[in-house]
């Protein structure tokens, strides 16, 4: 395999908690005719725990520690879509080795419709047995928390009023070029 480029990079799903990575991410990789890797899904394995539960029972420090872990095993495979947890590109280690070996789209929703659809949830560890209102100023101050990292990342989509179907749609007709771009021009490096 080349070290310029892999043959077939990874689309890696990033952005807050609620924005639709894992919805978008299964519709992509039909799409794409790509493996749908969802990370919090293979910790969850891990554990054989609900994420909530490993939060509750292990504390964050031990849910980060196997999130780096699953992260960096899925950063040396090919041709995945993977879905991240919100926190998880906050790891400089993480966030490297996704940049790597793959492209980053950060998706986004306006804060309102995000707040709707995480009070409609119990399975967010950061938000539970919160009202509304303690979600909406949670919200805030974890995006505010993450935003710079969030920014860094160059191709974004917001989610706001789309569809799983469109989104995924919007994203493979964005980084469907790109990475086409990039395999091809690891294929000339290596050939020379």
């Amino acid at each position: 395999m080349s070290r310029h480029a892999p043959a077939r990079q990874n689309l890696y799903l990033v952005g807050f908690m609620g924005t639709g990575k894992t919805t978008i991410g299964r519709e992509l990789a039909r799409l794409m005719g790509r493996k749908f890797v969802d990370v919090d899904q293979e910790i969850e394995k891990k554990f054989a725990m609900p994420v909530s539960e490993i939060f509750a029972q292990h504390g964050e420090s031990a849910f980060r520690g196997a999130e780096e872990e699953v992260a960096l095993g899925l950063a040396g495979m090919q041709s995945r879509i993977v879905a991240t947890g919100g926190g998880t590109i906050l790891n400089p280690r993480i966030y490297q080795a996704f940049e790597n070996t793959g492209v980053l789209v950060c998706l986004f929703t306006q804060k309102d419709d995000l707040v709707d659809r995480l009070a409609r949830t119990d399975k967010r560890p950061l938000l539970r047995g919160q009202s509304t209102d303690e979600i909406g100023a949670r919200v805030e101050r974890l995006l505010e928390e993450r935003r710079s990292v969030y920014e860094q990342v160059s191709i974004r989509v917001d989610t706001t009023q789309l569809t799983p179907l469109t989104a995924a749609r919007k994203i493979h007709e964005t980084v469907g070029v790109r990475l086409q771009m990039r395999e091809a021009l690891g294929k000339m490096l290596d050939a020379k």
